[in-house]
């Protein structure tokens, strides 16, 4: 045989075989019905579910150039984390030696009442059926989907990725800062949303406090509030709707600098002088508190 024959058929083998191969992942862990887990992916995707097992699944693939899967702790608390090569220098490790790392895929089931911690920077995130005592998700500019989630209080922060949240809880705090902010599934209790740039489309049940901070994004909320309860919203540029149910009892109070104000109830204000317009009126017996401000965006509420 040729030198020629010989190289010819070495490049054919590895034509046939692929450039980069992904490693398997199928572990299970135990855990308590009422455990922690916290999973770490830097980028690919993550995926949690739940069943009815005292046990942890963690099934899917490493990229290629990962540099191994780390499982670690007890039946009480246990941290899983796909470990990239690790780099200096460089935030998150981007930049580094943890870039040539492939992305990976990884899917985590859980017992039904576990405690959910996820940490990403571009892995998107998917989380389906979680009602332990927490979930947190935090993501740089991965999305991140929740649906069917009952955990007792949940926290979910992200720079550029888009939240879409469908889950009941009586405490939820969203942060983001140019990510679209979708929720509904009727949360109440106590509801902290803040903003940039993203908009805010909130579908909340009978909240204690409700709190929305936005610099340019738009907001559209319905709520119901619980007697005695608080809503407040401020906004630079970003417009702002309040949707509230007829026999909502509160004092209203709104004020804007240039932009617009739209209420079927009160008597919009101008400034005699000057830029500025504002409201004071009371809702039905005036049990709650109602405080809603901003600077060049237009606020109208809706009474349904």
């Amino acid at each position: 045989m040729t030198t020629r024959t010989v190289f010819c058929a070495a490049l054919l083998v590895l034509a046939s075989a692929p450039a980069f191969a992904a490693t398997p992942i199928s572990q299970v862990r135990p855990l308590s019905a009422t455990g922690s887990v916290s999973i770490e992916n830097m980028k690919g995707r993550i995926v949690v579910r739940t069943w009815d097992r005292a046990q942890v699944g963690i099934t899917g693939s490493l990229g290629e150039g990962v540099e191994k899967l780390v499982v670690e702790g007890t039946a009480d608390n246990l941290r899983i984390e796909v470990r990239y090569p690790s780099g200096g220098g460089s935030w998150f490790g981007w930049g580094g030696k943890s870039g040539q790392g492939q992305a990976s895929a990884i899917e985590v089931s859980v017992p039904n009442g576990a405690g959910v911690a996820v940490d990403s920077v571009s892995a998107s995130v998917d989380v389906s059926g979680v009602a332990g005592r927490s979930l947190s998700v935090d993501t740089v500019s991965g999305d991140v989907l929740v649906r069917a989630a009952q955990p007792g209080k949940a926290s979910i922060d992200s720079v550029s990725g888009d939240l879409d949240l469908e889950l009941q809880t009586a405490s939820l705090a969203v942060d983001t800062v140019s990510g679209e902010v979708r929720i509904r599934g009727g949360v109440t209790g106590v509801v902290e949303v803040e903003t940039v740039s993203g908009d805010v489309e909130l579908a909340a049940g009978q909240v204690e406090r409700l709190a929305i901070s936005s610099v340019s994004g738009d907001s559209r909320v319905r709520a119901s509030l619980a007697p005695g309860g608080r809503i407040t919203a401020d906004s630079v540029s970003g417009g702002l709707i309040l949707a509230l149910p007829r026999d909502t009892s509160a004092r209203l109070r709104v004020e804007t600098f240039s932009g617009d104000i739209t209420s079927p109830a009160g008597e919009v204000n101008s400034e005699p002088y000057g830029p500025g317009k504002s409201l004071q009126t009371r809702l039905g017996a005036g049990a709650g508190d109602i405080g809603l401000e901003s600077f060049s965006g237009d606020v109208r509420i809706d009474l349904e």
